[in-house]
């Protein structure tokens, strides 16, 4: 374990850790972490009530004119948890758990309800264990309808039909094991022709998919329930025997006892923790993670210190607070070991850029209810639980053209902030500057007290806008460009806008679009 004191002395350190586990630290918070340490930070988010969604979404619905959900309602229920929310280690991890067992509107329509649900089924499982949680995912009604499970029959020889492969297939390849047999680094495993060993074949997913119908949505007079469990069907469930990747499945198991089953393999396959560990590194920490903390948090999710497999809370721990975190070490791509610390860090997607922004203004909603004035699909290329494919918005191998991809190395992110999704992004954090004077009871607004003290010199501006949206990590390049962009702007007529404009040039700076 690692001996987090020695860094939670370090208020870099700290600054760092909150934009890396939560979604951006509001005003004191990085000063609480420095003085509370990481321990204890673990103790209060692992304990704090979780924030749901349904119950939410409900209460907006019930004080709207609408009949049903509506899509803006569910993306503005997502921000308000993400804003305002005190679980944040929570709201975070089942962000980065939605791009894992990925379900979408774009397969599922605006069933909102039933998708706020879903991932409420990710929050209250984000500290649970692995093995429960899959379990949960495959039986959801939402996944159910977005893989096909739902109704999946076993073979007719009269009709020529056979069990659906849709969600067989990626249970696998998707959401536990992946396509390649992998070592304890994540480095993949190779024959003794230097080739890599597929972890499954087609025979395997038309006998999973044995294993797994026989499951429906319930529905009462065409009316289906879209929060509820699917139910077993067990005369549409194959009970004859199978085997899947070496594994034996005997005769006469019902669905249940199938699914059981199912889920103790994948749960045990040696690929499943590193797997885990390789989502959970990339979508917290670094998109190109060291071989060794990639062992690491692998050992955790095998065993947690007391015997336990699969504990969520123990693995995210190890991810966050792993020796390479906090001395920036990711891989070399083959160069000089500094390079190491070259490479060690991510882009940050769209949402988590602008969750940055609104929770460094600490913005609320002007009414009793959040609506989603971001647009947030059409402004970011994404949104919660909107990715277009069961792939997510990207996949986690994916590189820009050039000098990332000559040296081998990944930056996922760039696959969705393209020039046009920058241009609205940044039109957007724009925009939420200006929301300091909104009064519509669907808008949002932020208090511009302490940014709007106009006899504040340019050196205390700066060093504001550093300690509120950088955490003190803004670099000296940017803080002189400030001084400048600030210097410029000194006219009485000016003084208004100078420092709202100061809060979009920062925010919309590279820097700001990066974790480090």
């Amino acid at each position: 374990m690692t001996d987090t004191k020695i860094y939670s002395d370090d208020r870099r350190q700290c600054a760092k850790f909150l934009y890396r586990g939560s979604f951006g630290p509001k005003k004191g918070q990085i000063d609480h972490l420095q003085k509370n340490g990481f321990d204890a930070w673990f103790d209060e988010q692992f304990s704090v009530p979780p924030t749901h969604h349904l119950p939410k979404l409900r209460a907006l619905l019930a004080s709207s004119n609408f009949n049903n959900a509506q899509d803006d309602m569910r993306q503005g229920i997502w921000w308000q948890c993400v804003i305002t929310g005190e679980d944040q280690l929570r709201q975070r991890m089942a962000y980065a758990l939605s791009q894992l067992f990925v379900v979408s509107s774009h397969g599922v329509g605006s069933l909102n309800e039933g998708l706020a649900n879903y991932y409420d089924l990710l929050v209250d499982n984000a500290f649970g264990n692995f093995r429960t949680l899959f379990r949960e995912i495959t039986i959801s009604a939402m996944m159910g309808r977005y893989l096909t499970l739902s109704s999946s029959k076993k073979h007719n020889p009269q009709t020529n039909t056979f069990p659906d492969e849709n969600f067989p297939r990626e249970c696998m390849q998707l959401f536990t094991i992946g396509l390649w047999q992998l070592d304890k680094y994540g480095e993949p495993v190779l024959d003794q022709d230097g080739n890599r060993i597929p972890t499954y074949n087609q025979d395997d997913v038309e006998n999973m998919s044995r294993l797994l119908c026989g499951w429906k949505i319930n529905h009462e007079n065409w009316v289906y329930d879209w929060i509820a469990p699917m139910s077993a069907d067990n005369s549409q469930h194959d009970m004859e025997e199978k085997t899947v990747m070496g594994t034996h499945f005997p005769a006469g198991q019902n669905a249940d006892q199938d699914l059981d089953a199912v889920a103790d393999m994948l749960f045990n396959h040696s690929n499943t923790p590193v797997f885990v560990a390789i989502h959970l590194i990339k979508r917290f920490v670094t998109s190109n993670p060291s071989r060794n903390h990639i062992r690491r948090v692998s050992e955790v999710f095998e065993d947690n210190g007391d015997g336990i497999r699969g504990d969520l809370q123990a693995t995210i721990k190890a991810v966050l607070t792993d020796p390479d975190v906090f001395n920036g070490i990711s891989v070399a791509a083959g160069q000089d070991p500094k390079a190491e610390q070259q490479h060690f860090g991510l882009l940050k997607e769209p949402v988590i850029v602008v969750a940055n922004q609104l929770r460094a203004l600490n913005m609320h909603a002007v009414g009793d209810h959040w609506w989603d004035t971001q647009w947030a699909e059409v402004t970011y290329g994404q949104a919660a639980l909107c990715a277009e494919t069961v792939f997510n918005f990207y996949k986690p191998d994916d590189a820009p053209q050039g000098e990332i991809t000559n040296l081998g190395l990944a930056a996922p992110e760039f696959t969705i902030l393209t020039a046009d999704i920058m241009r609205k992004t940044h039109n957007r954090m724009w925009y939420n500057t200006l929301k300091w004077n909104k009064t519509d009871a669907k808008e949002w607004h932020w208090d511009r007290t302490d940014f709007h003290d106009l006899s504040m010199g340019t050196t205390e501006y700066v060093a504001l806008i550093n300690e509120r949206f950088f955490g003190g990590l803004m670099s000296k390049s940017l803080q002189d460009y400030m001084y400048q962009v600030l210097s410029r702007h000194t006219a009485p007529h000016q003084l208004n806008i100078r420092f709202i404009n100061a809060i979009y040039i920062a925010t919309t700076a590279p820097e700001f679009f990066c974790e480090g």
